[in-house]
């Protein structure tokens, strides 16, 4: 009973730690999370605009949506593991509003990151309650995981808070003696992986190395004299990816589509962007700073470094594995500056796709948290050399360097923890080594002095923005837009209506912020904004936005003078230009300025559906990229616009919704009918109520053709990898939990 007591105590004073982070959110529930650093927030820019589209659809309509009509003129969505649609924690967005969603959201996988580790910790390592609680406050605290929540990156934090669950499940593995004990820790790293394949492939990736390299160190390094025993399990290790394929599959076979689609295959210089270099890095890992972003932040805590030291013993090779990860982190997060990170591109698999090197010290966190929580272990048997003289030169180094900074710059929290924390961690240790403090006071005190070691830190990453405050750029440009008919696009090149304010307004955009993006539509956007040839643009790079910014220039102003195509911005049936900057063209008109930015009518925009005769509509149906096709392009506006100016056809548009349009078609001719809308695998088609193909236009729009006469033409988005992988992953759930209703009936009835 008095273990029960003080392991909720524990679990408590974990919850409180990271509840205390959010006190902000206590008193003003909907306010939403926002970095110190920046003026923008993944988490509004990117994933508000999924989680309001696909509540609204759910209230609505009953169902969650596959595409996305909202920014990039449409893209999947179910592909997107940043909508989050298959990971059943993030449904509860869809119920609850979305301040108090959010950060209900991140509060439970901060609990659930420090939660997993402590088991970890307790189960794996065999640690006492208040070391592990130690371990938990350097994992769901680290200033890396915390600057990503920071920044928004609310599956990242997701995919994140799982790592502990998946390293500790293969630890456990790894000294299973029975067949049924090694099923079930192999099903929870399947279940871990299976999460983390629904909401970031980064994370999933890092994890799944840190596991290769987990059974690797077990082979040449083996716990226990027993390395023929160690590979006779590895036929059973392939359940893990196996189950998390199947398990995952919902979210895996659609994301494979959308690879082939996209713009993900990265140069090594792009797969090495937001790397650090060796002396930023070496100075962020003991002077925490906010001020240069999320990605640049490597602080990891002083004092979880201190008893990281006392974790490494010579006799626990372990110890020796968990430094490894730390060594390679922090080398690969060094990104092109070593061999190690072009190694990893070239002979990684999935390594191309992604970049953002040094978010692999969210690993190095991990792997210091645990050495963290075995170093305070070792005070239990008073056997720490407290008095090696190196740690204590080290001690005396940052003290002092934390003082003489203090005295020259300012005194501040960088300044003050580094001449304070390891000095009064290794005051601590000092104590029990001389048996003039208990051990369980000693963990006490170091548990609450690593809370405010990286609390501190965590409090200068993070604020709270009013919804209206959030909502507040661009909102009366949107709301101007909002109240013109018809069924239109905007583009801005001055990022004038944020994605987050557009959705809001209902507001479907040419423009907008998403990691992954059709490859297609980022070259056709290369020729409708003209930005192709500006020479510090990143064109035909990687770029989360379009259009692409450049990094030296203000958003605002980086595309003054740029003059778009407005034939091909009609193309995409774009009605409406939205500048920070006058945008003096021949066929746009100066509707309105609101306070700084100019609403424009672009006269050359065509509708969102319209027809072309058969004989003209032949030419434009090749697959493949020709040579010129901007040329084809242009051809493509001048005789649609022909055929709008003269055609006696109609199209008359019943229907828009995210995965449903319905049109009544009059045709006196065969004819193609065309959207302006990306085509992609999974449009199909019904010309009155018979099954039709959809065609790629110009190896861009969707097409159907249509015989003289008038017709009934209704396009769904059915994507057949998504049907498949929901059928895999719902029988998979289903063998799941029959699986832990019979372990826990076995149980109960001691079979």
């Amino acid at each position: 009973m008095e273990w029960h007591a003080r392991t909720w105590a524990v679990t408590g004073a974990l919850l409180a730690g990271i509840l205390a982070l959010f006190l902000p959110a206590f008193l003003h529930p909907d306010a939403l999370l926002y970095p110190t650093f920046s003026p923008h927030s993944d988490l509004t820019v990117i994933h508000w605009p999924k989680v309001h589209l696909m509540a609204e659809s759910w209230r609505s309509e009953g169902h969650l949506p596959l595409w996305t009509p909202a920014n990039l003129s449409g893209m999947p969505l179910a592909a997107n593991q940043l909508a989050m649609r298959f990971y059943p924690p993030a449904w509860m967005l869809l119920l609850v509003p979305s301040g108090v969603g959010f950060n209900l959201f991140l509060i439970a996988h901060l609990c659930w990151a420090g939660i997993g580790t402590g088991w970890l910790l307790r189960r794996a390592f065999q640690l006492d309650l208040l070391p592990a609680l130690i371990g938990s406050f350097t994992f769901a605290l680290g200033g890396k995981l915390v600057a990503h929540m920071a920044g928004g990156h609310i599956s990242l934090i997701a995919a994140a808070a799982w790592i502990p669950w998946a390293f500790g499940a293969i630890s456990l593995f790894l000294r299973a003696e029975s067949a049924t004990e090694r099923l079930r820790h192999a099903l929870l790293a399947s279940l871990a992986l299976a999460a983390q394949i629904c909401t970031h492939s980064l994370i999933l990736l890092y994890t799944s190395y840190l596991l290769v390299g987990r059974i690797l160190w077990e082979l040449i390094f083996p716990e226990y004299p027993r390395t023929v025993r160690t590979f006779s399990l590895l036929p059973l290790l392939s359940i893990i990816p196996l189950g998390a394929s199947i398990m995952g599959a919902a979210q895996l076979l659609p994301l494979v589509e959308l690879a082939s689609y996209s713009n993900r295959a990265l140069s090594i210089e792009e797969a090495g962007q937001y790397a650090l270099m060796p002396l930023p890095l070496g100075v962020a890992l003991f002077l925490p700073q906010s001020y240069a972003g999320h990605e640049a932040v490597a602080y990891l805590g002083l004092l979880p470094i201190v008893l990281a030291g006392w974790g490494l013993r010579r006799d626990d090779r372990r110890t020796w594995f968990l430094a490894l990860v730390v060594l390679m982190a922090l080398l690969f997060a060094l990104g092109n500056a070593t061999p190690l990170f072009e190694l990893v591109y070239r002979l990684a698999p999935g390594m191309r796709y992604v970049r953002t090197p040094a978010r692999v010290l969210i690993v190095a966190s991990l792997a210091l948290a645990i050495l963290a929580g075995l170093g305070a272990q070792r005070l239990a048997g008073r056997r720490v050399p407290w008095h090696d003289g190196v740690v204590l030169a080290m001690a005396a180094i940052t003290t002092a360097s934390g003082i003489g900074l203090a005295i020259l710059q300012r005194a501040d929290r960088a300044t003050l923890g580094l001449a304070l924390m390891p000095f009064a961690a290794l005051l601590v240790i000092g104590l029990v080594a001389r048996q003039h403090l208990h051990r369980r006071a000693a963990w006490l005190i170091l548990a609450c002095l690593t809370w405010v070691d990286l609390g501190s830190f965590g409090f200068t990453l993070i604020r709270f923005v009013p919804p209206q405050d959030a909502f507040a750029a661009g909102a009366r440009a949107a709301e101007y837009l909002s109240q013109q008919h018809g069924l239109w696009r905007s583009y801005s090149p001055s990022y004038s209506i944020p994605p987050h304010v557009a959705a809001k307004m209902g507001i479907q955009t040419a423009d907008g912020v998403e990691p992954v993006h059709l490859g297609r539509y980022d070259r056709f956007m290369e020729l409708a904004g003209n930005y192709a040839g500006l020479s510090d643009v990143p064109v035909g790079r990687f770029s989360v936005t379009i259009p692409p910014f450049p990094s030296d220039r203000p958003i605002e102003r980086a595309f003054e003078g740029v003059q778009p195509n407005l034939s091909l911005l009609g193309l995409m049936n774009v009605a409406y230009v939205v500048t920070a900057f006058p945008l003096p063209m021949d066929d746009l008109d100066l509707l309105i300025q609101i306070d700084n930015t100019f609403i424009y009518r672009n006269r050359r925009v065509l509708p969102r559906a319209w027809l072309l005769p058969a004989e003209v509509a032949e030419s434009f149906l090749t697959m493949g990229e020709p040579v010129e096709w901007l040329q084809l392009l242009e051809a493509l506006y001048k005789q649609a616009a022909l055929q709008r100016d003269t055609a006696s056809d109609q199209v008359l548009i019943r229907e828009y919704r995210a995965d449903r349009i319905v049109l009544d078609v009059s045709t006196p001719e065969r004819s193609l009918l065309v959207l302006s809308e990306n085509w992609y695998p999974g449009w199909q088609a019904q010309v009155d109520d018979v099954p039709a193909l959809v065609v790629p236009v110009a190896d861009l729009l969707r097409g159907v053709w249509l015989e003289a006469g008038n017709h009934h033409v209704v396009l769904t988005y059915q994507s057949l990898t998504v049907r498949i992988g929901m059928a895999i992953s719902a029988t998979a759930a289903t063998g799941l939990l029959l699986f832990v209703g019979l372990t826990l009936a076995c149980r109960a009835t001691r079979c």
